[in-house]
């Protein structure tokens, strides 16, 4: 553990105190059960921008907010068969139609949700990403705003017409809306760095035994050279990791990746968070990634066969 002064590490908010970097299993696997210490908060906006979006879901969200919106993604995850979805990756992936990686895995969560125009959906997904975790250029904002409009009445039943049961209970028609953008938005680029990390690492042979090569391939990324590797939070309130005193407002990073390398973890991926914010979809995001390799393996195959 490392704890440097004010200023001295991006993401420091003026005003806060020290930040503060944390590796082995025990301090991180702490700190990402604590309570107190969350996510940075994203300030609200219109409805239907990005602003509102980051507002309304789970992922900036704490406290009864955090878990409502958190039980609702977990319904719609809950759906969603790992199974089934590696199966259309992997025939997504085949088509080889020129599409990047993140468009498939968004095109085919899409679709497993029962969405109309997936491919439409997949784009402007991607284009809300490149604003949705902050700081995005105002250009790149104003393009991520348009996109939210154009999702928000598209996410469920009935397109959010006044006709829309949903719609009449407001915060729960809200959080329904943006919690199904959020889903999509992260599986975006994090599936897809996910599958270019595992190519990198070289895909196995084709044969029999590769659906489960591929399994340990997928798992071996996430846990050494995962799309994230640092998780940030912000302390909501005092508290204190493995004895090291946090004051309120102090930033905390957590080296995911070190801790789950650490004999302590047997096997945990920390990688995917820990409760009461692990990935509700991780058996979704490693079964995209090992289908969309399938695929992508097969269309490489039957080209080298012409």
């Amino acid at each position: 553990m490392t704890t440097t002064p004010t200023g001295s590490m991006p993401g420091t908010s003026p005003g806060s105190g020290a930040a503060h970097e944390f590796s082995g299993y025990p301090e991180v696997r702490a700190a990402l059960a604590d309570p107190r210490l969350v996510p940075p908060p994203a300030e609200t906006g219109p409805p239907g921008t990005t602003d509102w979006l980051r507002a309304t879901v789970s992922r900036f969200a704490s406290g009864a907010a955090h878990a409502r919106r958190r039980a609702l993604t977990e319904a719609e995850v809950a759906l969603l068969d790992p199974a089934a979805l590696r199966v259309a990756a992997e025939r997504a992936a085949a088509a080889d139609d020129g599409r990047e990686t993140r468009l498939v895995v968004v095109g085919t969560l899409a679709e497993a949700l029962g969405l109309a125009d997936p491919e439409a959906v997949a784009d402007a997904v991607a284009t809300v990403a490149g604003a949705y975790f902050g700081g995005a250029a105002p250009e790149t904002l104003a393009a991520s705003d348009a996109a939210v409009a154009w999702l928000a009445p598209r996410m469920l039943p009935g397109g959010g017409s006044e006709e829309d049961p949903e719609q009449a209970r407001g915060q729960r028609w809200e959080e329904r809306v943006a919690g199904r953008i959020g889903l999509l938005i992260q599986a975006c680029d994090a599936t897809a760095a996910l599958v270019d990390h595992a190519r990198q690492a070289g895909c196995p042979a084709a044969g029999p035994d590769l659906p489960a090569a591929l399994d340990r391939l997928v798992t071996e990324t996430m846990r050494v050279n995962p799309p994230l590797r640092t998780m940030r939070r912000v302390a909501a309130r005092a508290t204190e990791v493995a004895g090291c005193p946090i004051a309120e407002g102090d930033l905390v990073l957590l080296d995911v990746v070190g801790a789950t390398a650490a004999p302590e973890a047997a096997g945990e991926l920390l990688t995917f968070g820990a409760p009461p914010r692990a990935c509700p979809g991780q058996a979704q995001a490693l079964a995209l990634a090992a289908g969309i390799l399938a695929g992508r393996a097969a269309a490489a195959d039957g080209q080298a066969s012409e």
